[in-house]
């Protein structure tokens, strides 16, 4: 099992979620709590059924409202 800090570089680098503890990217996504500064989203892994929390934490804003493909 790789440790928090180390799961955080890998996943920053290869922009892909995978389980800290058999490192497949074969994992579903929870719930998710939306706090002021924080966002906790709970991953299952469906090789090793281990069960994680991802903590993302506010880094800044952009200006307007996203574009979700409207006409």
């Amino acid at each position: 099992m790789i440790d928090s800090d180390d799961w955080m570089v890998l996943v920053t680098e290869t922009e892909a979620s995978i389980c800290p503890s058999c490192n497949s990217p074969d994992i579903t996504m929870g719930a998710c709590a939306v706090g002021p500064v924080h966002v906790l989203q709970e991953f299952v892994c469906e090789s090793c059924q281990y069960e994680f929390t991802a903590v993302f934490k506010l880094t800044g804003y952009l200006p307007g409202l996203p574009d979700y493909g409207k006409a």
